[in-house]
């Protein structure tokens, strides 16, 4: 069968799920494609490709485009007469079902599709409905809810992930020296902005949820991909938490790793995690830089709102023990929080400006729908509880409890607060003036590129072709993006 996958779009960090899935599809002898939204013509890529089935992955913050785009295939699956089953999987089904009857899909994957990718498969083959697959939901089914749920166990058994997949979309992405990698999956904490702890609870008894591969199936990855993709200059671990503690796992990976391996490579942690016995063997192991987020500057906040459980010393220490050795830091910490105030915002970011990040960024929070935090403010009455959420996502803060003027405020702090970290103290009395200057698209321009210039050289060193006519094209690729839109509507009145 032919397969599409449908995803928003391609960064730097690898869409490793949908490169999972297809790697599935053709071990067993399936054919697949990638395109995104951004970047591709949905009903062109359909009379091209000529699918059995469109797989859609898709975020809260991205589903009003999948709902538009969906709206014009499935017009032009009617007017063609043609059978195309339509799949949608990713964070907000899984949170959110009632996309199935909203889309009138033919069924939606809740959690990890690993297995259900090939049941879907094969019941299509044999002329079933999806009900009775683990993980599923569809028409037959939906009103009982998901009564089989499942968790991989074996990742070993999984084969490696599809990286022509990516290639193929977003051709240029072959030339970026980076390759990503998961070596587990699971998270055991619970943030309270984070989707993690709802899934923890949604799959609590159906296995373990953190799961861990074998050193061996890691390293046999990395080393096949190093040969395959050369030149690869920078190994990036996409675990949530790349180590918890140390364990036996953990020594042996990384010993291996140095011996094996020996590139530099960034992976996240937590500040819990970043002991100082933690950070000498990361960096002795080739931990050149690691993503390590703060949140906010207030621990009350920290812990009680954001429920990190992570002490001002704590967090303090771990970015100190990774500068002592030579690590260098990602971080990101949040505006907006609901409960805070624009004086807690500038709290959060001297506290943040303390801490003497690599590359310091700023966000303003978004109510993720079905997050444990997006449910608080809706309680404080800090947001309006019929408010789509899942169709919407805005730079500005969405809570009420700020004024319009004090939400562009935090919106040009949030551009100009990763710039004032570089600078001596002395220019902080100035970020407050500028802050109330209404220059926000140029604030934007210039924190946006100190931000993209700094990642790349204190992050991700290397990582882009140093011919200056790759790097010409690479960029040049990466902005030629279309209105899917605009486009499909187009295409469609030519096929009409």
């Amino acid at each position: 069968m032919k397969i599409l996958f449908v995803s928003s779009d391609i960064f730097l960090s690898e869409p490793i799920g949908l490169m999972q899935l297809s790697a599935i599809c053709k071990k067993n002898n399936h054919i697949t494609k990638l395109i995104t939204l951004r970047r591709h013509s949905v009903l062109k890529a359909i009379a091209e490709f000529q699918p059995d089935i469109i797989g859609y992955s898709t975020m809260s913050p991205d589903i009003k485009s999948f709902i538009e785009a969906d709206i014009l295939v499935k017009t032009w699956i009617k007017n063609n007469n043609k059978h195309i089953i339509r799949i949608m999987g990713g964070p907000h089904p899984t949170y959110f079902p009632d996309i199935l009857s909203k889309c009138d899909l033919d069924g939606i994957c809740v959690g990890e599709g690993d297995n259900a990718i090939l049941n879907i498969i094969n019941n299509i083959y044999e002329g079933k409905d999806l009900s009775g697959i683990p993980n599923v939901l569809c028409k037959t089914n939906y009103n009982l809810g998901l009564t089989k749920k499942e968790l991989i166990t074996d990742l070993d058994s999984l084969p490696f992930v599809d990286r022509e997949f990516i290639f193929n979309a977003v051709p240029y992405y072959r030339s970026i020296r980076l390759r990503s990698f998961l070596t587990q999956r699971g998270c055991p904490y619970n943030c309270s902005y984070c989707h993690n702890h709802a899934f923890n609870s949604m799959f609590c008894g159906h296995g373990n949820i953190l799961r861990r591969r074998s050193v061996d199936n890691v390293i046999d990855e990395i080393k096949y991909v190093i040969g395959k993709y050369s030149p690869v200059n920078l190994i990036r671990f996409g675990d949530d938490t790349f180590a918890h503690k140390i364990d036996n796992w953990l020594i042996d990976f990384l010993d291996r790793y140095k011996r094996e391996i020996g590139l530099p490579f960034y992976c996240l942690m937590r500040s819990n995690t970043l002991t100082e016995d933690m950070a000498k063997i990361l960096s002795k192991a080739g931990c050149h830089s690691i993503g390590m987020s703060i949140e906010t500057g207030d621990e009350d906040i920290r812990n009680n709102v954001l429920k990190r459980n992570l002490s001002d010393e704590m967090v303090i220490k771990s970015f100190e023990y990774a500068r002592k050795y030579n690590i260098k830091t990602y971080g990101n910490t949040m505006f907006g929080i609901p409960g805070t105030t624009l004086t807690d915002d500038f709290y959060s970011f001297k506290f943040t400006k303390k801490l003497k990040l690599s590359v310091p960024t700023f966000g303003i929070f978004c109510p993720y729908p079905g997050t444990e935090l997006t449910k608080y403010a809706i309680e404080k009455g800090l947001l309006d509880k019929n408010s789509e959420l899942e169709s919407k996502y805005s730079f500005t803060s969405e809570l009420n409890c700020y004024t319009k003027q004090e939400k562009n405020i935090q919106l040009r702090m949030m551009y100009l607060s990763s710039v004032f970290c570089s600078l001596p103290d002395c220019f902080v009395p100035f970020l407050k003036i500028l802050i109330r200057i209404n220059l926000t698209w140029i604030y934007s321009i210039i924190g946006t590129w100190y931000i993209l210039y700094r990642t790349s050289v204190k992050i991700f060193p290397k990582i882009y072709p140093l011919n200056p006519l790759v790097f010409i094209k690479i960029l040049a690729d990466s902005m030629t993006l279309t209105n899917p839109k605009k486009e499909s509507k187009k295409l469609f009145e030519e096929l009409e």
